[in-house]
């Protein structure tokens, strides 16, 4: 019985694909938006950069950060590493020199048909390509639009080069990380970035930024009211500040005036001083705190012990016994 040129070929595609080193893909779960598109290449093969596992294997660092999505679920099948493309970038396919003797072209699928390698699913007119494969092709920008694309070899006979992973899924996504065109990114205060999960990128912010584009300035960060005041931040556009609100005695921008007047010996370690005709502050002298200076940072404590009348100092941490 005479062999088919066409099974020969796959026999051999076959046998210098699967017996040469696999590697598995290493594609970053995270990445960042760049400024200029980029050319993408992707070698159409079973050498390398094939994964089985769309959780532990098609992406770095991912082995313990499963999502639920509906978009993911069945995914779990022998594919060339998934792509994540921004809007604008360039795709190309390089093939195997035994391609164009097996006939083979992409087509553009269903999920379902992805994930069955139903290649006869679709018609004609989702054909990738228009020629013999050979060389490099470039992925025409209608494949390529804002979503989710399910490519996968189609060629007579029995899908078995797609069933081995001989098909890619790419997700091509858009930013929404400027306020208007030719707005600076994420207003300077954060970075574009999208997740595997995600749909877009979007701004991750530095802190104390926060905002969809992080143009807002979170003033309460740094917890600027004293006197355990509680900050309310205005989160309006940068340059806009907070508000304190200020325990019963406190007053003033950030909790930090007293209600009242200066007297004498008001302030036991420090001056006081008048801030306004209703309200008052204690600078303390070095060493001392409190609304009036009356808590010293050191403190000591006398404990007596009757049978030996010894007075013995209890020190606090970090200061010494023989100097105090």
């Amino acid at each position: 019985m005479l062999i088919k040129p066409a099974v020969v070929a796959i026999l051999f595609f076959l046998k210098t694909s699967v017996t040469s080193e696999h590697i598995v893909c290493k594609r970053e779960k995270i990445i960042e938006w760049y400024p200029e598109p980029k050319m993408v290449t992707v070698n159409w093969t079973l050498k390398e950069n094939i994964c089985i596992d769309f959780y532990k294997e098609c992406w770095t660092n991912s082995s313990n950060t499963q999502n639920t999505s509906s978009s993911h679920q069945g995914l779990n099948i022998p594919q060339i590493c998934p792509l994540q493309l921004q809007v604008g970038d360039t795709l190309i396919i390089s093939y195997e020199p035994f391609s164009q003797f097996l006939g083979m072209n992409l087509i553009n699928v269903s999920k379902e048909a992805f994930i069955n390698c139903l290649q006869n699913d679709s018609t004609q007119d989702q054909l990738l390509f228009n020629c013999k494969l050979k060389g490099t092709h470039e992925v025409n920008s209608q494949w390529l639009s804002i979503g989710t694309h399910y490519f996968l070899t189609k060629m007579k006979g029995d899908p078995l080069l797609c069933k081995l992973g001989l098909r890619l899924n790419v997700t091509v996504k858009q930013q929404f990380c400027q306020a208007s065109q030719n707005a600076t990114v994420c207003s300077g205060h954060g970075r574009c970035l999208t997740e595997v999960w995600n749909k877009t990128y979007v701004c991750h912010c530095h802190p104390p930024y926060s905002g969809e584009f992080c143009q807002e300035v979170d003033e309460c960060f740094q917890n600027p009211c004293h006197n355990n005041g509680t900050c309310i931040n205005k989160r309006e556009e940068l340059g806009d500040s907070y508000d304190c609100i200020c325990y019963q005695e406190f007053t003033g921008k950030n909790c930090a005036e007293i209600i009242g007047q200066c007297q004498p010996h008001l302030c036991l370690y420090g001056n006081c001083r008048n801030v306004t005709p209703n309200t008052f502050i204690c600078e303390c002298d070095e060493q001392f705190t409190g609304k009036t200076n009356d808590f010293l940072f050191l403190t000591l404590f006398l404990t007596f012990q009757p049978l030996s009348f010894i007075l013995e100092c209890l020190c606090l941490e970090c200061w010494n016994s023989v100097e105090y």
